[in-house]
């Protein structure tokens, strides 16, 4: 515990927000790899193989700009491999810890973008007098310039669509894990009160939103994401739930077990595995989805 405070604590001296525990749940998320990085290292081995994989695959005539969405702590993205393969990488998350904005300078070419992907966490008080997420106020459209976005800090932006339409020369995206999180931070925004049907409504609401922003841009678009959760007392399923609230990503792609939460953290008594989906084309430029790549 000590460790992750002086982790925050060192985030934030160095003026890193945290409005809405973005900042937080990467130092916890830290904390976890370090204490389970052997039982992590196949899920990220294969999360990083599928996007260099997807990205490889994009003509050498279009690696203009590869955004990252959901770039979190970098564990489930090959950014040494996007970077060189693209003229820019734009990462794109609610917070960044220091380390990771470091590397990000190193590499000369990568940027990061402070911007909620939703579009729509400031405004989600508002639901207690509207039915609809899509009733709500758009936020502020992001500059047009990378570089004024680079310089301008903390953006907004009306979702996946609006930022995509301000980055020059997008030719490849990647969902790095980040579906299935969404409606978190959303969930937790919403007014108190609210029926519990209707808030499952309301998060289904953002991951389609999400999948159908992937499926809409005009560039290749790689997609890794939790689909189930599942708690095991001495390998028998105890309880399983459904990460994307009912809402179904599509055929195709390959499925792999992701030991998350083993020996009783997550749980006591229970081991916590999640299922993993993941899609080289999530989009309809993709065609049938193209083969999983070979993992070792």
């Amino acid at each position: 515990m000590l460790a992750e405070a002086v982790k925050y604590a060192g985030a934030r001296l160095l003026g890193q927000g945290d409005r809405h525990g973005h900042l937080a749940q990467q130092v916890a998320l830290w904390a976890r790899h370090k204490r389970h990085a052997a039982a992590w290292a196949p899920h990220m081995e294969r999360c990083r193989a599928l996007a260099l994989a997807a990205a490889r695959a994009c003509p050498e005539e279009a690696r203009r700009t590869a955004l990252v969405l959901g770039s979190g702590l970098l564990l489930e993205v090959p950014l040494d491999g996007l970077s060189a393969l693209f003229e820019r990488v734009v990462l794109a998350d609610m917070a960044f810890l220091p380390e990771v904005r470091a590397r990000a300078a190193r590499l000369g070419n990568v940027v990061t973008l402070e911007v909620d992907l939703t579009g729509r966490l400031d405004q989600l008080d508002q639901l207690d007098r509207l039915d609809r997420l899509d009733r709500l106020d758009t936020a502020p459209s992001i500059p047009p310039e990378i570089g004024t976005i680079v310089s301008g800090g903390p953006v907004e932006s009306a979702g996946l669509a609006a930022l995509a339409a301000q980055l020059p020369g997008l030719d490849f995206a990647y969902s790095a894990n980040l579906l299935s999180q969404l409606p978190l931070f959303a969930l937790a925004a919403l007014p108190s009160g609210m029926e519990e049907e209707r808030r499952a409504q309301l998060a289904a609401e953002l991951v389609r939103q999400h999948l159908d922003g992937l499926r809409s841009l005009g560039c290749p678009a790689c997609l890794v994401t939790d689909v189930t959760e599942r708690g095991l007392r001495r390998g028998v399923v105890d309880y399983e739930a459904d990460l994307l609230f009912g809402v179904d990503p599509g055929p195709g792609g390959e499925r792999w077990t992701w030991r998350m939460a083993p020996r009783g953290e997550a749980v006591p008594g229970l081991d916590v595995e999640r299922e993993v989906l993941g899609m080289m084309l999530v989009n309809t430029l993709s065609g049938p989805h193209a083969p999983a790549p070979e993992t070792t």
